[in-house]
């Protein structure tokens, strides 16, 4: 072979390599491409997941202490009080469908905070179940209020500081770089 042909041969063959890497680098870059997108649908199945969860929570959380108030209310209605609990109970369906999806896309932490929030309402609306049955029943409505209100107000903080932990929980999740920053916390209101 001449040197011309070899040079030719040379640059067909750098042409070739050229073609090659540019070919792996355009594939390596599609595969990030669809992993970050890939990450961007997963964040926005979790981002759907959660706020569909927080949305039932604090919905249900709203019902109990809607139901708690009309206790010490001097116009206080056993048939208002009867169907506040009713749109109660409703809900729990609704917030068991939400709190099992977040416990399918997890992580463990927000799984488990889902199911503390529900459970603590759970909590105060069962002693709202039981004050209702005992008014209706023929039970003294003031005496009732004055002898168990602390307790459903210890329930009722539970519900709020459980259903914060769950957003709290989905915030880390949803937003990781804000997670290792200090959060201001208000005092509660007394």
């Amino acid at each position: 072979m001449d040197s011309a042909t070899l040079l030719g041969l040379a640059g067909i063959g750098g042409t070739l390599l050229g073609t090659a890497v540019g070919a792996g680098g355009t594939l390596g870059a599609a595969r990030v491409t669809s992993r970050g997108q890939a990450d961007v649908e997963d964040q926005k199945a979790r981002r759907q997941t959660y706020g569909a969860c927080a949305t039932v929570l604090l919905a249900r959380r709203d019902a109990a202490i809607a139901l708690l108030e009309t206790f010490p209310e001097d116009s206080f209605d056993p048939g208002a009080v009867q169907t506040l609990l009713r749109n109660l109970d409703e809900q729990r369906d609704g917030v068991a469908r939400a709190v099992g999806a977040v416990a399918v896309e997890g992580p463990d932490a927000v799984a488990q905070s889902a199911e503390y929030a529900a459970r603590a309402i759970e909590v105060l609306a069962g002693r709202l179940r039981d004050w209702v049955a005992s008014v209706v029943g023929g039970a003294d409505r003031e005496e009732l209020v004055r002898s168990q209100m602390r307790y459903a107000r210890d329930d009722q903080r539970e519900v709020q500081h459980e259903v914060d932990d769950f957003t709290g929980e989905c915030r880390k999740v949803l937003h990781p770089a804000e997670s290792g920053r200090p959060r201001r916390r208000r005092l509660p209101r007394r």
